[in-house]
């Protein structure tokens, strides 16, 4: 059985510079200031994407599940 999506979202807090991320099942994370942007922006940008998607739905790179050639 695959696991579900989480839908408890992560919390963001700032501590001595740096950017801690905690989350659900033990998730946590430490990011420059940096990181933490570039990270929240490629975050963003793929939330929107997956919103535009049907749910369940999988890459359209499959090519290795369909390859039965062996090689």
């Amino acid at each position: 059985m695959t696991k579900q999506p989480e839908k408890i979202p992560a919390e963001a807090t700032a501590e001595h510079g740096e950017v801690m991320i905690d989350g659900p099942d033990g998730l946590a994370l430490s990011l420059t200031p940096d990181a933490a942007r570039q990270t929240a922006h490629s975050i963003d940008a793929a939330a929107r994407e997956a919103q535009d998607q049907p749910t369940g739905a999988m890459p359209s790179d499959n090519r290795r599940d369909s390859d039965t050639t062996g090689g």
